[in-house]
């Protein structure tokens, strides 16, 4: 029996799941860790045979630890970037190439008077660049775009209040891993 074998696993409900899934003939998939750190994906099946009974259970096991480590390592990544983000004196906004907003620090919230979380998704244009300007900053930021570098830009935006302000801004364009602009980050002092 199945239950018979020693594993590292930390899977004390092993044997539940499996009798559920010969009860239910419903496959149950789960992340399990071992007492060494490493990680399994472990999914139990129901086993038909030819003749279409049920004949027992698949058991797959697959290592993810990679995975499951690069996940940790972006949560700390993710977690640091928002201490970075919060704390930054500057106004920080992250823009999709189609300016839909991803992320908007606490300054930028100050300076436009507006929360992020109402503010996600949300084209950065339509909101807060003066309709006269609007046509123009956009060509503008899809040349920067295209360049893929670093570059200084002066744009017109509407703060709190209503008050035009230009503001001079740093654009740093974010690649995909296939070196495509995936989106941008704009950063002003002031």
């Amino acid at each position: 029996p199945f239950t018979d074998q020693v594993s590292d696993l930390v899977y004390p409900d092993l044997s539940a799941d499996a009798l559920e899934v010969l009860r239910t003939l419903v496959f149950k998939q789960k992340q399990i860790p071992t007492r060494d750190g490493r990680w399994y994906s472990i999914r139990i099946m129901p086993y038909r045979t030819f003749d279409d009974r049920i004949d027992g259970l698949v058991i797959t096991f697959i290592n993810n630890s990679d995975i499951k480590h690069l996940e940790g390592d972006l949560l700390e990544t993710e977690q640091a970037f928002r201490m970075i983000l919060s704390s930054s004196p500057e106004k920080i906004i992250r823009l999709t190439t189609d300016w839909k907003i991803l992320e908007f620090n606490p300054e930028a919230e100050k300076f436009f008077g507006k929360k992020r979380k109402d503010l996600i998704s949300q084209n950065f244009i339509q909101l807060f660049v003066p309709e006269k300007a609007r046509t123009t900053t956009e060509n503008d930021l899809l040349k920067i775009v295209h360049q893929k570098t670093e570059t200084r830009y002066k744009m017109q935006v509407q703060a709190a209040g209503g008050n035009i302000m230009e503001l001079d801004w740093v654009v740093h364009i974010l690649l995909s891993n296939h070196n495509n602009a995936a989106g941008f980050i704009l950063i002003a002092k002031q």
